[in-house]
């Protein structure tokens, strides 16, 4: 993509991109203020639009390439955004870098995915001199505001059902398990698992509708929230439209996020999808 950054005594910012439309995101709000972007995608999981930017791709397990492309690209700081599936460790084809990793890896990966995230942001700032930025620095409408969002809101039960599911996150938090959570008329229906939140509310869908909602009588609600201990430059809850389809297909009668605390992809085609699917949409105060 050609362009004239505005600003052109900045550095290019790095992106280093997993699946789904946010990387993608990021690089167009960063070209459109200006900033030219160099983005390291990785076969099979980044979406291809990448090259229509400066880029590289690299596979998981070859550190080192990715620091090199990195630094010959120019970049300072890092966003690093979107998911990634867990590797089977006899697929990764390491090179000098990911080999020399590779112990602490194993050992932060028994220590859960948050502790993973951090390793890694240490990796590129403490060992590499990169700075590693929020994607939300960049896309600045990309973070849950605070408040309803919808025509629908959240009656007494639904308001019952949400305080229930802040309070099962915050006391599993600590064992680095989900960010999401079903709760529908004060029972909890799922957890979010590794699987992921859409794969979570296909098995909310899957349920006997005698324990959810479904249309026209919609009951239950998804949250969504911050584990208390996580990195929060690179691991946000997300939804976009995708989510409100799911929890609308499993019943529910809303979705409850965390306002700063969540990236929302496409606000005004979620807020949308949601009145249409005649949904709710709450963003909570953050706890202090």
């Amino acid at each position: 993509m050609s362009g004239n950054p505005k600003n052109s005594d900045q550095s290019p910012l790095g992106i280093v991109a997993g699946k789904g439309q946010l990387p993608l995101a990021v690089a167009q709000a960063a070209h459109k203020e200006g900033r030219e972007v160099f983005i390291v995608g990785v076969p099979d999981e980044t979406e291809r639009g990448i090259e229509a930017y400066p880029h590289a791709w690299i596979p998981l397990g070859k550190l080192g390439a990715t620091v090199r492309a990195l630094k010959k690209a120019g970049c300072r700081d890092l966003v690093m955004i979107g998911p990634l599936a867990r590797p089977e460790l006899s697929a990764l084809r390491l090179d000098w870098g990911g080999a020399k990793f590779l112990p602490r890896f194993l050992k932060l990966l028994r220590n859960g995915d948050d502790a993973l995230l951090r390793g890694f942001v240490d990796y590129f700032e403490k060992e590499h001199g990169f700075s590693v930025v929020p994607a939300e620095s960049v896309l600045t409408d990309l973070r849950a505001p605070m408040g309803g969002w919808t025509k629908a809101c959240p009656d007494s039960a639904d308001e019952a059902d949400i305080a229930r599911g802040k309070e099962l996150l915050a006391a599993i938090g600590p064992f680095d398990m989900g960010q999401g959570t079903v709760i529908c008329r004060n029972v909890v229906l799922a957890v979010e698992g590794p699987e992921g939140t859409d794969a979570m509310l296909a098995r909310v869908a899957a349920l006997p509708a005698s324990l959810r909602g479904k249309k026209g009588a919609r009951a239950g609600v998804l949250v969504k929230l911050p584990k208390p201990q996580q990195e929060r430059r690179v691991d946000l809850p997300t939804i976009g439209v995708m989510t409100v389809e799911n929890a609308a297909a499993a019943g529910l009668a809303g979705i409850a996020v965390e306002a700063g605390g969540a990236l929302v992809v496409d606000m005004r085609a979620v807020v949308a999808r949601a009145d249409e699917l005649g949904l709710f949409i709450q963003a909570l105060e953050a706890p202090a």
